[in-house]
């Protein structure tokens, strides 16, 4: 796997752990964090095995990333208080959010070039997800409440509201056949949703009482996020044909899984027990499609 070769090259490694979780009992986790950082988080992957996420500098600042062929490199909007980094798709395109001291800015990364994404109809705009297409999806709210999902496309924004829910996240992922993960809220608790040709179905887990919320879906219908049971215990999830299936790095106290890809390989983040988030890569968690022979230019 490109990713775990590319992260096997790095010094900033901490770990090769085995699956504590039995579902996959030949999976194995890889931890990393960004060097110097206080916390790092992986938020997606290519099918390439280049990485992006977040980290946080002892000062506090927060900074996005890219890992590509074993080398970090920083991600931060010009002139941004913080910028946040939630996908890549496999044009090498990112998305994610940055603040300018007062309000939420969506932004676009692509070919060395940022853009700004801002919903008219809300004050501050998070992009967090980008299909194959370019379609964008993300949330907006108006001064921290209000939250509304939305799809960007073709440079045209929609709404993407669950019908009876109180408040509506939209964190997801969109494939070229227009399928969207995210999550909502309402009298019942917190859950997962699959937005299909226009039709939204609830994701719920029957061991996760406490919630459950998708980040990401691919191309096989997978879906990955995190579910808390009864016990407040967050896992990361896949849920696959149906079936929830728990992601826990070995000896964290939580963990969520951010995104799957196609071979069936998984990034996220997991909690250890001094309250420090790192970054892991946990290879063909669930089998998929064989991984791609050909290589991918720098973008």
């Amino acid at each position: 796997m490109r990713a775990i070769s590319s992260l096997l090259s790095l010094a900033a490694i901490i770990g090769v752990s085995s699956l504590g979780y039995a579902q996959e009992p030949h999976a194995v986790f890889f931890s990393f964090d960004i060097p110097g950082a206080t916390d790092t988080e992986a938020t997606a992957m290519t099918s390439w095995g280049d990485i992006v996420g977040r980290y946080y500098k002892p000062d506090g600042s927060h900074h996005g990333f890219l890992l590509q062929r074993g080398e970090f490199s920083s991600i931060d909007v010009p002139g941004a208080s913080l910028t946040d980094v939630t996908w890549i798709n496999d044009r090498g395109e990112i998305v994610g959010s940055y603040n300018d001291g007062a309000v939420n800015h969506g932004f676009l990364l692509s070919k060395g070039r940022f853009s700004t994404i801002d919903d008219p109809a809300f004050q501050d705009t998070m992009a967090y997800g980008i299909g194959s297409d370019g379609d964008i999806v993300g949330v907006g709210s108006d001064s921290g409440t209000n939250f509304r999902g939305f799809l960007l496309r073709h440079g045209n924004f929609s709404s993407i509201v669950f019908p009876g829910a109180s408040v509506t996240f939209q964190a997801a992922t969109m494939i070229a056949a227009g399928r969207i993960v995210g999550g909502y809220s309402d009298a019942n608790g917190s859950h997962g949703y699959l937005l299909a040709d226009g039709d939204f179905q609830t994701i719920d887990c029957p061991k996760a009482p406490g919630g459950v919320f998708l980040s990401a879906i691919d191309s096989l219908g997978r879906m990955a996020g995190e579910m808390t049971t009864a016990d407040g215990h967050q896992h990361g999830l896949v849920v696959s044909n149906g079936e929830c299936i728990a992601v826990d790095f070995p000896g964290s106290v939580s963990t969520y899984a951010n995104s799957i890809d196609t071979c069936g390989n998984t990034v996220g983040r997991y909690t250890d027990a001094g309250g420090h988030t790192h970054g892991f890569v946990v290879e063909r968690y669930l089998p998929g499609r064989p991984e791609p022979e050909t290589t991918k230019d720098t973008p």
